[in-house]
């Protein structure tokens, strides 16, 4: 109701109330005498006041999903489930970063050995009330193999019985719990397994034929569109508008009758601002909404049982580089940029509660440099402290000349326009490129910072259309290790935006020695001595930090924003190690929390 609408019925009932108030008070009528009549017999009506049907038991969170009619239940197909992921899929164990620790999950059971990892299976269903066997775990990592060649560690899934599923690795890794971890069950053999016959066929084979026949079945899967996903989870979706996904607890799932909550409501994310919004009205249970200082205290403030609980995201903002754009892929360059930011200010600006990476950016994490590369090794790299001098002295080995007005000219006289792009609605990115542009302007330089669409913005930066870029630069999610960090800098997202992928396969180390970065990769992906794999980080962690391809600024911590006592309560206490399972799928943390009871209805 609008708040003129309001007034507008309280002037109503004002005027009823007005009207009954002057009838009751005017004189009653004389009625004319008139002959006797027999007493009229009085019925009492008996008023029942209906029962007001019960409250949901509710958990309301805010996400991200494609508006109908785009959605779709494929999760390999684009669109399809969005943030109901973790809730509606579950993987075989949930591995805690913290501690090591795996909690078994979809497995009841299993037993490790060096080349495999051999799951007793549970007694569950699917949402479509098929049985859930060790055929559905092998269609699930072929299907995964197939569309996204993930994980590429897997070297076949074994099922020598309904109740059993064997992941046999191609080689001994160093955490494979955390990979199985990331890999929930997606789908069954009854809507899927034709896709996945046909697909393992194929797999492992090369030449035109093979290549042929899985892009058919690729492109079957991309066109198969149900109206909503087969849950194995906890819960399976409801109803999907364009402001809230409805989830209702999987009725198959062994959880079930253990799980208190009866539906999950989903809030549409579409910025941290709404999410801010949302939380100062009470509305959220939960999010992790990056928030400047002044409105975390305002929504602390304003709703009395919210708490904020600080983890690590096991991630890092970094300014990225175009390596394949003059002026950005010379080292130099790169490095004179990074003697020209005061990193700090920029935490303090864009992301109060995280860990300045400063005064290095060798890619491993702020809060695990003591335990994985020491002083000793932190005091033969560069330190990047803010210094114009030094900065000065690249530019102009570089040939670049500084005029009257103060601004920077190139070897050819110009003076460029730099952009440095964000993702739009992401708050803290774009204020990010706003403090990094205000401060290489006060420099000399002639730098804007431009906002683009999350629909567009992976895509403009895998196309190369920019010269800096705000986005995650090394990211440990779900391993809390440093290969996951390095890959994503050297192979994966990181390496497709800057351009490192093609460009830095190879680098000098820190004894000028020839470091080929994929193998030294995979050597850290295989090598079980901890000793040995320290060895290999120190020495990615000097390339890391003598080639900048990208700058690290800041260690995110989630600030995660939770209601304790309004819907829901029993929320894990704050030095639990459960919280490290939040950083890279925080809905697979709230999903664990609900289906062993831990999270239940507030009373």
């Amino acid at each position: 109701m609008s708040r003129g609408s309001g007034m507008m019925m309280r002037w109503v009932f004002t005027l009823v109330a007005l009207a009954l108030l002057l009838s009751a008070c005017a004189p009653t009528p004389t009625p004319p005498p008139g002959p006797a009549a027999s007493p009229t017999p009085v019925v009492i009506e008996k008023v029942v006041t209906p029962t007001p049907a019960p409250r949901p038991r509710e958990f309301v969170l805010g996400t991200v999903w494609e508006v109908p009619p785009a959605y779709h239940g494929n999760p390999f197909a684009s669109g399809g489930v969005g943030g109901a992921w973790w809730f509606v899929f579950q993987p075989l164990l949930i591995y805690i970063p913290a501690t090591g620790e795996a909690i078994p999950s979809l497995a009841e059971s299993f037993q490790e050995a060096p080349d495999r990892i051999t799951f007793w299976l549970r007694q569950t269903g699917w949402s479509d009330g098929t049985p859930f066997t060790s055929k559905d775990v092998w269609a699930s990592f072929v299907m995964m193999k197939l569309m996204w060649n993930w994980p590429g560690e897997v070297d076949r899934v074994e099922t020598p019985d309904d109740r059993t599923a064997v992941i046999v690795w191609k080689q001994p890794l160093a955490n494979p719990k955390a990979l199985i971890s990331s890999a929930p069950i997606l789908v069954n053999m009854a809507a899927y397994g034709k896709f996945a016959e046909e697909a393992a066929k194929w797999l492992g084979q090369t030449g035109p034929e093979a290549e042929e026949a899985l892009n058919k079945v690729r492109q079957e899967v991309s066109n198969f569109k149900p109206e909503k996903p087969i849950a194995i989870g906890p819960f399976q979706v409801e109803s999907v508008s364009a402001s809230e996904m409805i989830l209702t607890k999987n009725p198959h799932h062994y959880a079930a009758q253990k799980i208190g909550i009866d539906r999950i409501r989903f809030l549409r994310w579409t910025s941290n601002e709404v999410m801010w919004a949302f939380h100062l009205a009470g509305e959220l249970d939960a999010s992790h909404a990056a928030a400047p200082k002044d409105v975390a205290d305002q929504i602390l403030q304003r709703q009395p049982q919210t708490r904020l609980h600080l983890v690590t995201d096991l991630s890092e903002f970094a300014l990225l580089f175009n390596l394949r754009k003059a002026p950005f892929n010379d080292v130099r360059f790169r490095k004179a940029i990074a003697y020209l930011i005061d990193r700090d200010k920029v935490r303090e600006v864009a992301y109060f509660a995280g860990l300045t990476s400063a005064p290095y950016s060798h890619g491993v994490l702020k809060s695990f440099e003591e335990q994985w590369l020491g002083k000793d090794v932190l005091s033969t790299l560069t330190a990047y402290n803010p210094d114009p001098a030094k900065a000065e002295a690249l530019l102009t080995e570089l040939g670049w000349t500084k005029g009257p007005d103060g601004k920077w000219r190139d070897p050819a006289g110009r003076t460029p326009e730099f952009e440095i792009l964000a993702q739009a609605g992401a708050t803290d990115w774009v204020l990010a490129a706003e403090a990094i542009a205000t401060q290489l302007n006060n420099q000399g330089f002639q730098v804007r910072a431009r906002a683009v669409e999350p629909g567009v913005y992976p895509t403009t930066l895998r196309g190369g259309q920019f010269d800096m870029a705000i986005q995650f630069g090394s990211a440990w999610w779900g391993a809390a290790h440093p290969h996951t960090g390095y890959g994503r800098l050297y192979l994966w997202e990181a390496a497709e935006f800057t351009g490192a992928k093609d460009i830095m396969k190879t680098a000098k180390g820190p004894q000028g020695e020839d470091v080929d970065i994929v193998q030294a990769l995979d050597n850290l992906l295989k090598e079980p001595d901890l000793e040995r794999q320290k060895a290999i980080v120190r020495q990615l962690a000097w390339i890391t930090n003598e080639n900048l391809p990208v700058l690290s600024l800041l260690e995110k911590r989630l600030m995660i924003f939770y209601m304790d006592g309004v819907r829901v309560t029993g929320w894990p206490a704050e030095n639990d190690p459960l919280w490290t399972v939040a950083p890279g799928a925080i809905e697979r943390f709230y999903a664990h929390l609900l289906i062993e009871g831990v999270l239940k209805p507030a009373p």
